[in-house]
């Protein structure tokens, strides 16, 4: 099962990434594919707030700018940026809704992966404090991004030792 959160009028998510659910009908909230999708259950594990928005929930509809098609699923930064979303007249195909969140994950993966070879350039360069800064960047980032963050990791430690 996914966990999906009822998210209060008000609230604040404080999450990397926040897929927002705005069911079209009580009764879609109970038979969806999404409440059993292995790959969005994974994606929790990694740092994606999964949230329903309750229809009634008119200031965070606005900001989300969802409009009166229903259901709708938002991709965003944390409660900021909109980074993809999905509006359909019928039932939402869990793939799209997959491929929107692992399009996203996957953005954010190359570019922690740029940041390494970044802060390994300053590093070669010399430039040990640029290259930790960057480092630290990435390490930040572990929840979305485990195997680049041990690799920040790793290189911080080898950097102390130095």
């Amino acid at each position: 099962m996914v966990a999906w959160k009822i998210v209060p009028p008000g609230a604040t998510v404080d999450a990397p990434l926040v897929l927002f659910w705005v069911p079209s009908s009580p009764d879609e909230l109970k038979r969806s594919p999404l409440l059993s999708s292995a790959q969005l259950a994974h994606f929790s594990t990694r740092c994606v707030a999964m949230r329903i928005v309750r229809v009634d929930d008119v200031r965070r509809a606005a900001q989300l700018e969802v409009g009166p098609q229903l259901p709708a699923v938002i991709l965003t930064e944390g409660e900021g940026r909109i980074l993809g979303r999905i509006d359909s007249e019928g039932p939402l195909n869990v793939r799209d809704v997959e491929d929107l969140v692992r399009g996203a994950i996957d953005r954010r993966t190359e570019e922690a992966n740029a940041l390494l070879d970044l802060a390994r350039s300053h590093y070669e360069d010399g430039d040990v404090d640029s290259a930790t800064e960057i480092y630290r960047v990435v390490r930040e980032q572990r929840c979305v991004c485990p195997r680049e963050a041990r690799d920040a990791d790793r290189a911080l430690k080898k950097l102390k030792k130095r």
